[in-house]
């Protein structure tokens, strides 16, 4: 048997078998060769869902090619022995990560990769991102970095076969400890394995996660009309002229230099029709704020709690034109939906109330669209804290 020249790696064993003439059967220890077999097939369940994912597929390419240490990307659960977090798990989309997680086969492990895996970084001190994916599941190597490269990868991955190795020996594999963010705050729920951490968040959390199965009941009864027989009323044909004196002629009377002219709320639907059918067919955004109620010192209301919302059409195609208006009322009246005149208002209004808590009266389906359906409250409201919790993930 010839020794072969020009080879990009040595093995000692295989060395051996080539120079000794008539060698050609090696004997070993069956689990030595399972372990082997293990650690060379690590094969991954991608959760990528940020910038970490780009360095993630770049760890794929050829460069550094992840393959060559037996491990590919599975888009099933069932086939993966490794889950990679790289990016920023918010608190609608943690109840689907462990359900997912919980799909896999044991033996499984857990790799955070970035900080915001690791924990929330930038946005750890908002309503909306778990502080740590180790707060709801085991994770067995950190990657950190903002993104760690394609190499920090392929190093965390080698960390974990080590890992490996040494539970497959029967051997104590050291703890992996959160990189120095561990030292400055502690995440108000505690970390997965944590002695501290109540028993009932774990199971808080997995009732969570058994409950994302299918689509969730529609919770927001359709609103109803504020007033049915205006909402009724066909509007004329437009009147002749500019735009100026098309928003004239629905009430508004003053044209401010920094912003959108006011419109009266009762007369929304008639120039949203009014404007189709001079052209603006596109419902570019539907925009929402709030305003608190103001007291003064003796606590006696001055002002009571206001919505502003804020609306953008357009004209298609060339010489595009933009018509913009906006709307004030109290939280207690609302304002119609646009739902029927434009197909653009179906989710953009759904969304200003899951942020803001505006009520579109006559949309059929007024429910959350970002935020988990038990979400308590309206972040974007001025009244809402940006930290606050949502358990059992923050």
């Amino acid at each position: 048997m010839a020794i072969e020249d020009n080879r990009s790696f040595t093995h000692p064993l295989y060395d051996f078998m080539l120079s000794t003439p008539g060698l050609s059967l090696a004997t070993g220890q069956v689990d030595k060769l399972l372990t082997w077999g293990l650690t060379n097939s690590l094969w991954i369940f991608p959760m990528a869902t940020s910038c970490c994912g780009i360095e993630f597929m770049a760890t794929a390419a050829s460069r550094v090619d992840i393959d060559r240490m037996g491990t590919i990307v599975r888009g099933t659960p069932r086939q993966a022995d490794v889950m990679v977090v790289a990016g920023t798990i918010t608190v609608k989309m943690a109840p689907r990560v462990k359900k997912l997680w919980d799909l896999m086969p044991e033996p499984k492990w857990c790799l955070a990769m970035g900080s915001c895996a690791i924990s929330g970084d930038f946005y750890r001190d908002l309503y909306p991102t778990v502080p740590g994916i180790d707060t709801f599941l085991p994770v067995d190597v950190y990657v950190p970095g903002c993104p760690p490269n394609p190499e920090a990868l392929m190093a965390g991955m080698l960390r974990l076969q080590e890992k490996v190795r040494l539970q497959r020996e029967g051997k104590w594999a050291p703890k992996e400890l959160r990189p120095e963010t561990a030292k400055m705050i502690m995440p108000a729920l505690r970390r997965i394995n944590d002695p501290a951490r109540d028993p009932k968040v774990d199971q808080a959390q997995l009732d969570s996660a058994m409950k994302v199965a299918g689509s969730d009941a529609l919770l927001e009864q359709p609103t109803p009309t504020r007033n049915p027989e205006q909402a009724a009323v066909q509007t004329q044909a437009p009147l002749d002229g500019d735009l100026e004196a098309l928003l004239r002629a629905h009430g508004v009377s003053e044209f401010p230099k920094d912003a959108p002219p006011l419109v009266p709320v009762e007369r929304l639907r008639d120039l949203a029709q009014a404007l189709k059918k001079k052209g603006f067919r596109q419902l570019v955004t539907v925009v929402a704020s709030h305003r608190p109620e103001k007291k003064d010192k003796a606590g006696v209301v001055t002002e009571p709690e206001q919505y502003e919302v804020a609306y953008v059409l357009r004209t298609p195609g060339r010489g595009s034109q933009l018509a913009m208006w906006r709307l004030r009322f109290t939280a207690i009246d609302g304002v119609d939906s646009l739902y029927g005149i434009f197909a653009g208002a179906d989710w953009q209004e759904r969304e200003q109330f899951d942020l803001i808590g505006v009520r579109f009266a006559g949309h059929p389906d007024l429910r959350r669209i970002l935020l988990p359906h038990d979400y308590s409250g309206f972040p974007l409201r001025r009244d809402h804290a940006s930290d606050a919790p949502c358990a059992p993930w923050r």
